[in-house]
């Protein structure tokens, strides 16, 4: 009779050692995956923030270009403005009005609609919509033809009393604060094809 020596036969498997490694480094692995991936859908959702918020600024700039330049000159309602308001007639809805561009005191960016009996009324002046919120500064310049030098130049308010006429052109430049707090800017020059803008000089006798 022969005898057969029984071989052991070890079961197939890891250590627990080996568990413990490996989960480890899947760990690490996934937690720099979301990272990176976490990281990355901030970057896009403040650079989308951003990108809204100016985009809303180029419709806003460009709906009041189109109406600065259909702007006239008529004798009860100037153009007027400083650096941060202005007043211009306009033709809205076939009815004589005024519309007025302006900073709150809550820093929103906002336009006024006047009809021709609201312009001469007395008190508090009527609702406004809100264009643009939060603003950190607006500011206002106007185009004049310096008479004296022959030359264009810019001044920061347009008063009736000074200018009886339009400004060449206006420019506008908004200062707002994005989503990670730095500050950004938009600039626009919008040119009045009816604007004059002669400066007006006095003759002292």
């Amino acid at each position: 009779m022969i005898n057969k020596k029984n071989k052991e036969i070890k079961p197939a498997g890891f250590t627990l050692a080996e568990l413990i490694i490996s989960g480890a480094i899947i760990l690490v692995v996934s937690v720099t995956v979301y990272s990176v991936f976490a990281s990355g859908i901030n970057v896009w959702r403040k650079a989308n923030q951003v990108q809204g918020k100016g985009h809303a600024v180029r419709m806003v700039v460009e709906k009041m270009s189109r109406e600065i330049r259909n702007t006239f000159r008529f004798s009860t309602i100037p153009f007027e403005g400083a650096e941060n308001i202005v007043y211009f007639p306009e033709v809205v809805d076939s009815q004589l009005s005024r519309i007025i561009y302006f900073i709150d005191e809550e820093e929103n960016f906002c336009r006024r609609l006047q009809s021709y009996p609201e312009v001469f009324e007395k008190g508090e002046p009527g609702k406004y919509d809100i264009l643009i919120p939060g603003l950190k500064e607006l500011k206002f310049e106007y185009c004049y033809l310096d008479n004296a030098s022959g030359e264009y130049e810019w001044k920061d308010k347009w008063v009736k009393e000074e200018q009886d006429t339009i400004p060449q052109a206006i420019k506008i430049e908004f200062t707002f604060e994005g989503q990670s707090g730095e500050e950004l800017k938009f600039a626009k020059t919008v040119f009045i094809p009816i604007g004059t803008g002669e400066q007006k000089i006095e003759f002292i006798q």
